[in-house]
């Protein structure tokens, strides 16, 4: 009602001042926040420090200390026995998507409307939430642009989610990613997925069509079923999306088709299994990060004991072996290791937790508490275009916050499961009663 009277009082005399009360207005009416916390991990100095306190006015951090005066009526939230670390990112994710572990990719759009796909996306936009991501970043298997949708949807407020940032439908060969279709059905649903391009010509067209239609990030596949994008046609997309300051990153999940994407200029590759030493010296050497998607050996053996299937834990954690060791490598290399589950499997457990097991994953294979939660927060920041804004906790940062019960730092793994509270942009989105 105040913000009405001010309009009908000022817009006489001109907008200046009807800008200004407005504004004003705004910055007395919104919240002021005092986040106590007993742990606070710093992700810029990859650090964990002690007794810390950060205060939250509107979206945004406003400080970050040891001990902050506030103003009156500022709400105190007591964290000092837990750990508070910036809001989770998720690199590589598929909200639209959802696979039996039996079924091929085709299944979804085959069996499921684009409607079916929508709804099914908010359960898992609040299951981020809630797993303590406070944003996530989409590449594909969302039909053509549903997940733009769902990230306008989210910002409107229609529901609850993390921040998106979304590629649209893939850029691949002419073959996508889809198997097993009858050959006269390949073209039917591989288009409904895809956006599949034969010489540079097209596929600058496919970028320019992408990101015009409100795209953050173009993905690619340096390899699909088995056809891989030329080296002609990598740099035309890399041209035709860096010209608009948008970044390219290339699934490849062997490493003989990798050299072209790398050669091309590419800002990212997900996958990377297989990889060799020397590639992932190139890598670090032009600075092309790694989303590693490897879950982890817990996540397995829980699939299986949901499933009453028979197990061998020891060989399960020596399957796992060759992707830690090429993590390992990746990251004594200088290699930026960017978390991203790729989690669209149902094993009847929710999307966000499921997506945690990425970074528990990262710990098993040897980072340390701290390198692995920078993956997720810091890294991921970078590789999503975001720096200062989200996956730290300092001044002017946007108030994306998460907080885990007990001391992350000695208990890793059983804290980074239990969530006390999560904040996007300044209001708490999950709270544990």
């Amino acid at each position: 009602m105040v913000s009405k009277l001010i309009i009908r009082l000022f817009i006489p005399f001109g907008f200046t001042l009807l800008s200004y009360s407005a504004t004003s207005f705004a910055q007395q009416n919104e919240k002021y926040f005092l986040i106590k916390a007993g742990q606070m991990y710093d992700s810029e100095k990859n650090e964990f420090y002690k007794n810390k306190q950060l205060l939250i006015r509107g979206n945004s951090i406003v400080k970050v200390g040891d001990r902050i005066d506030v103003p009156s009526g500022t709400i105190i939230l007591d964290y000092s026995e837990d750990t508070v670390t910036p809001g989770l990112i998720d690199a590589h994710s598929h909200i639209a998507f959802q696979q039996g572990p039996n079924d091929n990719l085709a299944n979804d759009g085959i069996l499921n409307s684009p409607e079916t796909r929508v709804l099914r996306a908010v359960g898992f936009a609040k299951s981020y939430l809630n797993a303590g991501f406070t944003c996530i970043r989409d590449l594909g298997n969302s039909e053509q642009y549903l997940d733009i949708e769902l990230k306008n949807a989210i910002e409107r407020g229609d529901f609850s989610g993390p921040r998106m940032l979304v590629s649209g439908p893939i850029i691949s060969a002419m073959d996508g990613q889809i198997y097993g279709v009858p050959i006269k059905e390949f073209e039917k649903y591989s288009a409904k997925e895809y956006s599949m391009v034969s010489g540079a010509d097209e596929a600058t067209k496919a970028v320019k069509e992408h990101i015009a239609r409100g795209v953050d990030v173009i993905k690619i596949t340096a390899i699909g079923n088995r056809l891989v994008l030329t080296l002609e046609e990598i740099k035309a997309i890399v041209k035709a999306a860096h010209s608009e300051r948008v970044k390219v990153t290339a699934h490849c999940d062997r490493d003989w088709a990798v050299h072209a994407a790398i050669e091309a200029g590419v800002d990212g590759l997900e996958h990377g299994y297989g990889f060799t030493k020397s590639t992932l010296e190139t890598m670090a050497k032009r600075k092309i990060y790694l989303v590693a998607t490897d879950g982890s050996p817990d996540l397995q053996i829980t699939y299986l004991k949901t499933q009453k299937m028979p197990y061998d834990e020891q060989q399960i954690r020596k399957n796992f072996k060759p992707l830690q060791d090429r993590l390992k490598a990746a990251h004594n290399a200088g290699v930026m290791i960017v978390a991203g589950s790729d989690a669209y499997i149902n094993i009847n457990m929710p999307r966000g937790e499921m997506a945690k097991h990425t970074i528990s994953g990262y710990f098993d294979a040897g980072l340390s508490a701290s390198d692995a939660l920078r993956t997720a927060t810091y890294n991921a920041s970078i590789a999503l275009g975001m720096p200062d804004q989200i996956g730290v906790l300092k001044e002017r940062a946007k108030a994306d916050i998460a907080i885990f019960k007990g001391n992350m730092q000695k208990d890793f793994k059983k804290s980074l499961f239990e969530v006390k509270m999560v904040m996007k942009n300044g209001l708490i989105e999950f709270q544990q009663k």
